[in-house]
């Protein structure tokens, strides 16, 4: 979906608001899209952007993570990436910002190592503006021994114009 009306405000709930049920109905409309299905039938393991521990608790709840467990894959794995600084809320950032703030922020779990190697993973996440955040999350997979990375995102952020 574009970031945009009526969507901006469905995220807003989601995210910012308490209202992590909206997860059900947003899985359930991007399960709508073949391309969606496939790609988590063909992922080895499923896996959700981390929150910082700071966001996590001002939240109380990973809406990367909400949005996998209502897509309901086969190999999720909540614990497979690591936020490793305490980035700040993106928002209103170009991308340049947002890249040089993600560059190194997620790290691999030391104990799915394992899990991860040589295997296709698929990153989730609630919007995707610039990329930066996928990006990190799949350098970091990719340095732990990933064979690919693929990503899927709820919204899209619309370029300019």
């Amino acid at each position: 979906m574009d970031y945009a009306y009526p969507w901006h405000t469905v995220v807003t709930r989601f995210k910012f608001q308490q209202q992590p049920a909206w997860a059900r109905a947003m899985a359930a409309l991007a399960l709508q899209h073949t391309n969606i299905a496939q790609a988590l039938l063909a992922a080895d393991h499923v896996l959700p952007v981390p929150l910082n521990p700071a966001r996590l608790a001002e939240r109380g709840y990973n809406q990367a993570w909400e949005l996998v467990k209502a897509l309901r894959p086969t190999r999720p794995l909540p614990d497979g990436l690591l936020r490793l600084d305490n980035t700040s809320h993106q928002i209103g950032q170009g991308r340049a910002s947002r890249q040089r703030q993600m560059r190194n922020a997620f790290a691999v779990t030391p104990a799915h190592l394992p899990l991860l190697a040589g295997r296709h993973l698929l990153v989730v996440d609630d919007v995707m503006t610039t990329g930066a955040t996928l990006a990190a999350a799949a350098d970091a997979l990719l340095r732990a021994g990933a064979a690919s990375v693929s990503g899927l995102c709820f919204a899209r952020t619309p370029a300019d114009g």
